[in-house]
């Protein structure tokens, strides 16, 4: 795999993104070709994904490297996501019948598969999965194309072959670890998930704070107010990681979901960080509920 390479996620989303040395200095791309991709690269670092389209579309000609640097900027969007999702859909859609033969490379097809993972389009992903089998022999082997194939399947509804997928790969990362719990909090399945997280410190792969987040989804809800708690306790001592507003917002969600709005808003009291907005919405809600069970 190329050293200049760069791997990223973003709250549990994956994204494959290639450095402009590494394209650069490749044999295939020509003074003409860089006098192109510069421009395209500078606005696309940016997250100016218009001006990076612009100019995109006024390109005479186009290679992987600019059709992976365009699909990698809509991929990487905060705002409007699904929007961008879309039109890297759209996009890459075209890339398969561009009239210059463009390939599709690794870092595309993960890009992809995160596109159809934004989107919830499993056919799509599914199709992408046929072409990576057909390309690349063994995917599973392929750490991030193997982790993509996880996430992907597993936000897209079809848990049991995310599983499959996930069991099959050789060498996983706390990125597949986060891909697959996250798929089992989705889908409600929070024992099995912690069971995952007992599985990580077997195999020596430390969480991160995102895994930390998915797992406090998996408990809350489940209404394993008791796992949550306990693993809210052992994050610094076992973890060594330090909570966030965003696990303080998943306790306080656990809490209130479960009925114990004293409890909730004691443990907001107790925060040595400012409560935002959410999280206050988050105990308003689960006083709602309470009520409205009351009246009931």
């Amino acid at each position: 795999m190329p050293e200049k390479v760069r791997f990223s996620f973003d709250d549990a989303n994956m994204a494959r993104s290639v450095s402009l040395e590494e394209d650069l200095t490749s044999s295939s791309v020509g003074s003409w070709r860089i006098r192109r991709v510069v421009p395209l690269f500078s606005v696309m670092e940016k997250k100016d994904v218009v001006s990076g389209r612009k100019v995109f579309d006024e390109m005479p000609m186009r290679n992987s490297v600019t059709w992976n640097a365009m699909i990698t900027g809509y991929c990487s969007q905060s705002k409007k996501a699904k929007d961008c999702a879309f039109e890297a859909l759209l996009l890459f859609k075209d890339m398969l019948v561009d009239v210059c033969g463009v390939k599709l490379t690794d870092t595309t097809m993960v890009c992809f598969l995160l596109t159809s993972s934004q989107l919830g389009v499993l056919e799509s992903g599914a199709c992408v999965h046929g072409y990576i089998e057909q390309t690349i022999y063994m995917p599973e082997n392929d750490l991030f194309v193997g982790t993509g194939l996880v996430d992907m399947y597993s936000k897209c509804g079809c848990l049991d072959s995310a599983l499959s997928i996930f069991r099959c790969m050789k060498d996983k990362n706390v990125l597949t670890w986060t891909a697959i719990v996250t798929g089992l909090a989705i889908h409600g399945r929070g024992k099995e998930a912690i069971r995952f997280l007992d599985l990580m410190r077997v195999c020596g792969v430390k969480p991160n704070a995102v895994t930390l987040t998915s797992l406090f989804s998996a408990c809350c809800h489940a209404g394993l107010v008791e796992e949550g708690l306990g693993l809210f306790d052992n994050m610094k001592s076992k973890w060594d990681l330090e909570p966030n507003i965003q696990h303080y917002g998943c306790i306080v969600d656990l809490l209130g979901r479960a009925g114990h709005l004293n409890e909730a808003y004691k443990f907001i009291m107790g925060m040595p960080v400012k409560p935002d907005a959410i999280l206050w919405q988050s105990l308003l809600s689960a006083c709602k509920r309470s009520w409205r069970c009351r009246d009931g």
